[in-house]
């Protein structure tokens, strides 16, 4: 592995600095890299079936890209019945889970297809701008429109428009809405992290 010596020009009591490795794993598949130095939030997204029946998958890299209008993108393999699903149709929602659905959640991706919501023991709710349903058990939810999609070999990176975004009404009137929903990253294979709320920055007074 390749090391790099930093020095902080400029300090008259530089703090002392970690040594850098090259990260192991790379170049290769980012899904290799221990550890993974960007993790994803673990949603469930939901879309429909062409018979019309409804789909539900985990993933885990999915982010807000822009704000107004809000957008959200995030990555799947072409062949997964996600990606066909949304570029048929061009809707689907994103379910944000707590982490007390981990377990449950893990066990989706191994569920053989057709998945249906409630055949991995979810509740269907009717969403407010799109056909795919919304998630009963999760916490928050946001109904997106397809805007466009790029092609990285076998995956799809499938950019949203959001149109609606609902949450537990406990969750929108929390003093910290992030303690209630207690949503969880993932790390690496079988392992995830949890936001468990939020800590705030002590404002500075000016002198």
């Amino acid at each position: 592995m390749a090391e790099e010596n930093v020095k902080v020009k400029g300090e008259v009591n530089p703090t002392p600095m970690a040594r850098k490795i090259e990260l192991p794993g790379f170049p290769g598949s980012a899904t290799e890299w221990r550890p993974p130095p960007l993790v994803g939030q673990v949603v469930l997204v939901t879309t429909c079936n062409e018979d019309g029946t409804t789909n539900i998958a985990p993933k885990c890299w999915a982010s807000m890209v822009a704000s107004s209008p809000p957008h959200l993108a995030f990555n799947c393999n072409r062949k997964h019945w996600t990606a066909r699903n949304i570029l048929r149709s061009r809707e689907f929602v994103v379910n944000i889970p707590g982490v007390e659905l981990a377990e449950k959640v893990w066990r989706v991706g191994r569920l053989p297809h057709p998945r249906l919501v409630e055949d991995a023991g979810f509740t269907p709710l009717p969403a407010n701008r799109v056909k795919p349903p919304r998630i009963s058990e999760c916490r928050a939810h946001l109904e997106c429109t397809l805007v466009e999609h790029k092609d990285f070999g076998h995956e799809a990176w499938l950019l949203g428009r959001v149109l609606a975004a609902t949450a537990d009404a406990k969750v929108a009137r929390a003093t910290d809405p992030f303690a209630v929903i207690r949503s969880f990253v993932y790390l690496e294979p079988g392992t995830f992290g949890i936001i468990g709320g939020a800590n705030r920055i002590r404002s500075r007074r000016s002198s």
